[in-house]
């Protein structure tokens, strides 16, 4: 027999906050890169197109001594039953011992993760004075970006908040703002969004689109794009010919080429594998990252496996040594 940690969602969150999902995912990144961490092929299914949809990530941390899997499903109708869109497991096992260490609820692991890789995303690539953010889409993940921004980026002075449904941005800024009184927080309609691009220093992108909406010719001279929400083939949100004039990072070449921001670019010849750096080998310093100020550089983060596990293993950490959670002999 063994014990099994389960931990629920208010347990999780009591356990780990934004600052140490980023530092976890960081170390994620940079295992990665050192080859001491890898992931294995996503499984996706659309039950329907838009409405359901089902992904299985697993990958393993060696370096770290953990290895897993994330099966997480979403539905466009549950807020209509009451019900979280995103929900989902997440289970962490013990590479030396090869037992199982415990089970999360996938959704707040998801979350926080995510929001991590956009503020490791952007203190890695984003230029040092930048001073101005704009987030595009103000959905729960877009609460996720602007929490990760405001501690990967100190020296912010403002955030813009973005929604193809503009009173979406407007409650977005009335329920966030007390939170951040170091920035100022503001909705931009959907309309003004040339002028809104034009105008940041860092953008970042989190949405469900289809189709891109954010154009090249928008874009100024220096700024740096989390490209967050194209995460599955035919998900879109920048303008191919504006992933061609960028500087790009992956989180996983082959995972972006497949279903990332890039693979629409590919699919044109505007980009390809020896075109795109990973940001783990920045991390390492085997890669450079932004090397002039006018550049224009991409982070196209599909999300991995290893982002869930490692956080995940955090949290399971912390709640043995607390004595956090329920313990299930197996």
């Amino acid at each position: 027999m063994y014990p099994l940690r389960l931990l629920d969602r208010s347990q999780f969150e009591a356990l780990v906050g934004m600052a140490e999902a980023i530092e976890g995912v960081e170390r994620a990144y940079r295992l990665f890169s050192r080859k001491e961490a890898g992931v294995f092929p996503v499984i996706v299914h659309q039950f329907e197109p838009g409405k359901r949809e089902m992904d299985l990530k697993a990958g393993h941390l060696a370096g770290a001594g953990v290895y897993g899997m994330k099966m997480l499903g979403w539905s466009s109708e549950n807020a209509a039953r009451d019900l979280p869109p995103l929900a989902g497991l997440i289970v962490v096992m013990d590479v030396d011992r090869q037992q199982p260490l415990g089970i999360l609820d996938g959704t707040p692991v998801t979350f926080l993760r995510t929001g991590a890789a956009g503020a490791v995303g952007a203190r890695a690539f984003a230029r040092k004075d930048s001073r101005k953010a704009l987030i595009v889409g103000a959905g729960n993940q877009g609460r996720a970006q602007l929490w990760g921004l405001s501690l990967a980026m100190p020296r912010l002075e403002s955030v813009s908040v973005c929604d193809i449904v503009d009173e979406q941005s407007s409650r977005f800024v009335f329920e966030q703002k007390e939170r951040y009184p170091e920035f100022r927080l503001q909705a931009v309609p959907f309309s003004t969004l040339p002028q809104a691009t034009a105008a940041a220093d860092v953008i970042v992108t989190c949405t469900r689109s289809r189709e891109f909406f954010l154009k090249r010719e928008w874009v100024s001279p220096g700024t740096h794009i989390n490209a967050i929400g194209a995460d599955m083939p035919g998900k879109q949100e920048l303008e191919p010919a504006l992933v061609a004039s960028c500087k790009v990072f992956a989180d996983s070449v082959a995972q972006v080429l497949a279903k990332g921001e890039c693979q629409h670019a590919d699919k044109l010849g505007f980009v390809s594998e020896k075109s795109i750096t990973e940001i783990g080998a920045v991390l390492e310093g085997m890669a450079p990252g932004r090397s002039d100020p006018s550049d224009v550089t991409l982070f196209d983060a599909t999300g991995m496996a290893i982002q869930d596990l490692v956080v995940g293993a955090i949290a399971l950490k912390r709640a043995e040594e607390k004595g956090v959670g329920t313990v299930v002999p197996f």
